[in-house]
C-alpha cells in the first residue's frame, strides 16, 4: 500500500463493518471488556503489582454483570409475550 491507495483501504475498513457469523459477534464483547478493564483498572491501582488481578476481577465482574442484565432482559422479554 502506498499514499493514497493505503489511506483508502484503510477509511474502507472503517466505514464498512465486518462481516462475522452471528454467533461470532457476541464473542467480540470479550475483547472489549477486557479493555476497557485493563484501561479502568490502570487509572485506579497504586502499583502495577496490583493490575493484573485487579483487571481480571473487574473483567469477570463486568461479563457477568452483562450476563445478568441479559438474562433479566430475556425474562421480560418472555413475561411481555405471555402477557401481552
Amino acid at each position: 500500500m502506498t499514499g493514497l491507495t493505503g489511506a483508502l483501504t484503510i477509511a474502507t475498513w472503517l466505514v464498512q463493518p465486518l462481516h462475522l457469523p452471528t454467533g461470532a459477534r457476541l464473542w467480540m464483547l470479550l475483547p472489549l471488556v477486557a479493555c476497557v478493564a485493563a484501561v479502568y483498572r490502570a487509572t485506579r491501582v497504586r502499583t502495577a503489582g496490583e493490575m493484573p488481578w485487579a483487571t481480571v476481577r473487574t473483567f469477570l465482574s463486568i461479563v457477568v454483570g452483562m450476563a445478568l442484565i441479559a438474562v433479566a432482559f430475556y425474562v421480560v422479554h418472555l413475561a411481555a409475550r405471555r402477557f401481552f
